[in-house]
Formats: structure tokens, sequence, C-alpha cells
């Protein structure tokens, strides 16, 4: 008979975390919430709106699960149940939500928290049972009420007036985020810009010069027919008159946050957040490795906003860099340790990262699924380069003249690679960097250039998010958190608000409807859907979880200041 009981959230992790312990631990698995909050009461709300107490039905899908813990608890009488959902706000929920269905006692439980599943990580966490985070469990509930709130008040007006579906806290601001970014590139268009620029290809490499004022700034033209004026007196030939050269550093990026992971897989492997997030969590609960013969947790906890790195890996990893490249190439204070963390990172845990070092990508390749494997490698190059040296290059800035017009030409060329020698045919092109400088063999007095065109002037123009791109907004913004970034484009997706356009980055286009609900919203919900709100919203969440507020006060105050407006609003005619 086991002494102990410990509940997880996935079936997978149970089974990983099972090869770590003995026959005292018995493992169940919740396959996540067991709760929902109740449909019912004013508007559905599932609220007392009188005291604000939240009301939860268990959800008829666990109910089997449920009487076979109730009777196993009947039989068997544990020492102690250990609650090991995910280390974050919706895990304390869910172990929030064991204790209330199995009326279990505080002295009947304890929770663990860990943020990766290695035996030592799994170790540690017996050793130091905690109580359950309140404070955390307010929040979680204080977020499920307040999406509640908005999302059943303001959806049925929509319905009413637009024959739309839904709308929603964070939904609305990024559908209001991909409408206002369509508008900004419909009035930049209106706008159209031309500059003018010469192109000389040597040896197979392309220079582009480009035509500036004396003081070095960008000329541009409103019309063709103006640069086509000036393009008529140039002649091929540009002769130089400046050269000017800097040294310069260029730093690897900070190991991996949710969303940077989620935007680069999706820049580099062209993996959706749907994709990415499911490939994380099956390698962070465990692949069944052939070279050890056992199930394996590869990575950390996969929902993080947090840069820090594990004292004892990046020691690991040092040594692994000294090894096959010298010390030099080691970045012994790296950039994201040195940078002071936003104020919206909740950092409970560290970065994502291999929970092994030791564990190649091409070492454990037939274990692992194509997409398994194409993104375990990112995180372990990734995560490598973090701790790497910067690249160091050499920029030369050249002036030319031609018929009075001054013409400048940039090139950026390698002079140590850093972290550039993981992957150089990736990094060069992608940071616009030369191995070797064409010009410099050259006695450069004047360049005959191939071709002088006339371009439409597109570096200012404000580009369509991706998924990749939309996320590390939301996160730049202060909306939305790690566990939560996988749901809103689908949503506005499914609900026919927003859709692909036909590139292979699929960025995001508004409806015709889109638009109307955002126009809509603006118009009469401007105060509460908007981005500097969601922010302060989410802030409020991250207080809450910290003991710096309580879920009264916070859905009280809500409640008080947008029930009167909301009425307003529902009492005008369609």
């Amino acid at each position: 008979m086991a002494k102990y009981l410990i509940f997880l959230e996935s079936f997978t992790k149970q089974k990983t975390i099972k090869t770590f312990l003995g026959n005292d631990y018995e493992v169940f698995a919740t396959s996540g919430h067991l709760m929902e909050l109740a449909k019912r009461g004013y508007y559905n709300l599932g609220v007392d709106l009188t005291k604000f107490t939240p009301y939860y039905d268990p959800l008829p899908e666990k109910n089997k699960n449920i009487k076979f813990w109730q009777n196993y608890l009947k039989k068997n009488k544990p020492s102690l149940i250990l609650l090991a959902t995910d280390p974050d706000r919706e895990g304390e929920g869910i172990a929030q939500e064991i204790v209330k269905i199995l009326q279990l006692q505080p002295h009947h439980y304890k929770r663990l928290l860990f943020y990766e599943i290695t035996q030592q990580s799994i170790k540690q966490a017996l050793s130091n049972p905690l109580s359950l985070n309140q404070s955390l469990v307010e929040a979680q509930n204080a977020r499920q009420v307040l999406d509640r709130m908005i999302g059943f008040c303001l959806s049925p007006l929509l319905r009413k007036k637009l024959q739309a579906l839904s709308a929603g806290r964070v939904q609305s601001v990024v559908l209001k985020l991909i409408a206002d970014r369509e508008i900004a590139i419909r009035e930049f268009e209106k706008k159209k810009e031309y500059i003018l620029q010469g192109i000389y290809e040597i040896e197979g490499e392309k220079y582009t010069l480009r035509q500036k004022d004396e003081k070095g700034k960008l000329v541009t033209y409103p019309s063709k027919e103006e640069a086509e004026k000036v393009k008529s007196q140039l002649s091929s030939i540009f002769s130089l008159i400046n050269e000017e050269k800097e040294k310069r550093y260029i730093f690897p990026k900070s190991p991996f946050t949710t969303s940077l992971l989620l935007y680069e897989a999706k820049s580099q492997l062209s993996f959706s957040i749907a994709q990415t997030t499911k490939l994380a969590q099956q390698l962070y609960e465990g692949i069944y490795l052939k070279n050890n013969n056992k199930q394996t947790g590869l990575i950390t906890y996969p929902r993080t906003d947090s840069c820090r790195l594990n004292k004892q890996f990046v020691e690991q990893v040092y040594q692994y860099i000294q090894k096959q490249w010298g010390k030099v190439y080691c970045q012994f204070s790296p950039q994201h340790q040195q940078k002071k963390e936003s104020l919206t990172v909740q950092d409970a845990h560290e970065a994502i990262r291999p929970t092994y070092f030791s564990q190649r990508p091409e070492e454990i390749k037939d274990s692992l699924a194509p997409e398994q494997f194409a993104l375990y490698g990112l995180i372990y190059q990734h995560t490598l380069a973090s701790l790497m040296s910067s690249a160091q290059t050499k920029k030369t800035t050249y002036t030319f003249v031609n018929n009075g017009y001054y013409f400048t030409l940039n090139e950026n060329v390698l002079t140590f690679a850093g972290f550039f020698v993981l992957n150089p045919d990736y990094y060069l092109p992608n940071y616009k960097v030369k191995k070797t400088s064409f010009l410099e063999k050259t006695n450069l007095k004047s360049l005959e250039v191939n071709k002088i065109e006339i371009k439409e002037y597109l570096e200012n123009k404000p580009q369509r998010y991706n998924e990749g791109s939309l996320v590390q907004e939301l996160e730049r913004l202060g909306i939305g958190r790690p566990s939560t970034y996988n749901t809103f484009s689908r949503i506005l997706l499914n609900r026919g608000y927003v859709e692909y356009n036909n590139d292979r980055q699929k960025h995001f286009v508004p409806t015709e409807l889109g638009f109307k609900v955002n126009e809509w919203l603006q118009k009469n919900f401007a105060s509460l859907i908007n981005e500097k709100y969601t922010a302060n919203l989410e802030a409020e969440l991250d207080k809450i979880s910290q003991g710096k507020n309580s879920y009264l006060e916070f859905i009280q105050k809500f409640w008080n200041d947008f029930f009167p407006y909301w009425q307003e609003i529902s009492n005008k005619p369609v």
C-alpha cells in the first residue's frame, strides 16, 4: 500500500515521474482543471454580486475520476497527499480544486513545486513540501471572474447589435492591435515615398548605395517622377569621398521565455503557437529515450517570463564552450543577467532550457519525432548561444558623390565569431554580416554600379502581425501571460474577426466583421478595451498573487466601476 499520493496534471508527466519514485508513491493525473465557474445567477456570471463569492461546479467529464479518487482515499488512507500541479497561477488553482472536491483537511496535503522533471528536482521538491499559496489561488479566482464578467457582459451586446459572437478582456485588445496595425498600413500606402539607389555586384556579393543628404539622412521623393528627374542626372560612376570605420558588438539573445520561444519557433521553424506549445509540453513532460531506456523530461517548464538560468547548468555550459572553442567564447556576464527585469515579469522560475545539457540533440534524434527534434534543437542551440560571447564586426560606411548627390554604402564584416560559430550560415545573413570584405580587396576610389534604380521606400512601413510577433508585442505591453498566449489568435480566427493572408508566415488581416466589432467596442468601451487598461488589470492580478491586494477588493472595485456604464450602453437602442 502506497504511503503517499501525488496529484499531477498530465498522464505523460505521471509516467515520467514514476521512474524516479518507489513503491511508497501512487501518482494520479487530473488532465487539467476539475471545476469551472458556474453558469448561473445574474447574466450567468456564477458570482454572488453582493458578497462577490464565485461558485464553482465540477466538470461533468471529470466525475468518473473524482469518484475513483474518493473511493481510493476511503480504502487506502495515504499518510500525505502531495499536490504537484504546474508551478503557476493555474496550477495553484487546480491544486485548490483537488482540496475542495476531495474535502481534504490541511494536515492531509502539501504542495510540491518543481520546474523540471529530473530526479534531482523531484527529490528536492519532496524534501521541501509547501503549503498552498492562497494568494495565487485568489489571483486565479480573480482572473476567472474578471474574464467572465467582461466576456459574459460584452458578448450579448455584440450579438444583439452586430450579430458577432464574443468579446473578451484580452481577446478584444488583441483584435484592436491587429485592426490598428492594418489601418496604419493603409495610411502608409496613401503616402508612398521613393528612394534612389545604386546596385554594385562583385564576386556574387551585392552592395546597395543609397542616396543621403549632407547630414546623412535618407533622401525620399513623394513621386517616381521626381526621383526620375534626379536619376537622369546620375552617371554609373560613384566617387568615394569618405570612409568611416566602427567596431560593433552583436550580443546573443536572452534565454527563452515563452514569448521568445513562440516567436523564434514561428520565425525559424514556421511552427504555429499551438504546435510549439504542444511540442514544448511534450518535451517537458517526458519522452522515452532509447539511449537510457527511460522516460525523460528534456526541457524545463515551458511557461515562463523569466530569463534566469540555473547556476549549475550554466557552469556545465561554460565548461563545454571552453573545451570546444576556448574561454574567450564564454560570456561570463550575460547581458540578460545584467538588465533589470520588467515590472510585469512574474519570474516564478527560470528560462526554458534543456534539463540535461549532456543530452545533445543529435544523440537522441532517433527517440524524437521530427518536429520534436527540431524544437529541442532550437532550444538547445539558443540556450548555448545565450551564454556565449558576442560576435564582433567592423562596420565601414563609405560615402560617394555622383554629380553633387551623396550616396552611402554600409558593410559589416565579421572580426570575431563569438556565438556565430554555432551556425554561421544562419547568423551571417540574418544579421547582415559578411565573412570577408570584397571592397577592401580593391584600391577603392570609385565604383561603377551595375544599375541605378528607383524603389518604393518600405523600411518604416508597419508590418502585419503573425503569431510570433503578436506574442512579442503582447509581452512588451504587459498583456496576457505565458500560460494564455496560445488562446488569443485561435479565438479571433474561430470568431471570423481575423484571417490569415497568403504569405508563408501567416500574417493576420482583420475581416470586415473584425473591423466592425473593434469599431463598436472602441466607440462604446474604449476605456476598457485598450492596451494600457488591460496591462493594468494584469498588474493588479499579479499584486493579488504577491499578497499585495485581495480578490474581493479587486473584483468589487472593477464591477462597481464597470456595471453602471455597461448598463447604460445596454439600454441604448440597437
